[in-house]
């Protein structure tokens, strides 16, 4: 599944949010016709990324942190984060706390 996520900080814009997982508005992400938004009077500017997390997660969560946003997701009982870099893994389902 392909979701399309801020990297920068500030925030993302309610429009931009509410196209994440639209096919065509991702693919106008991944081809450069759509490069973020500049919102004025917020102070912001999107910065826009295409993340795939594999279709048989169990869950996932988008999280924000000052506006930069990743994506926590469950998949075989461990648990992944992927963000602006690459995905890591940060739980794995045979540690114990």
């Amino acid at each position: 599944m392909r979701i399309v996520i801020n990297t920068s900080y500030g925030g993302i814009s309610s429009q931009t949010a509410a196209l994440r997982r639209n096919p065509q508005f991702i693919e106008d992400v991944l081809s450069g016709r759509f490069a973020g938004r500049v919102n004025f009077s917020a102070g912001f500017a999107e910065t826009l990324k295409v993340v795939e997390i594999p279709d048989d997660v169990s869950d996932y969560k988008i999280i924000n942190y000052d506006g930069a946003e990743g994506i926590i997701y469950v998949q075989n009982g461990n648990l992944y984060y992927v963000g602006s870099d690459e995905v890591k893994r940060i739980f794995d389902n045979n540690e114990t706390f």
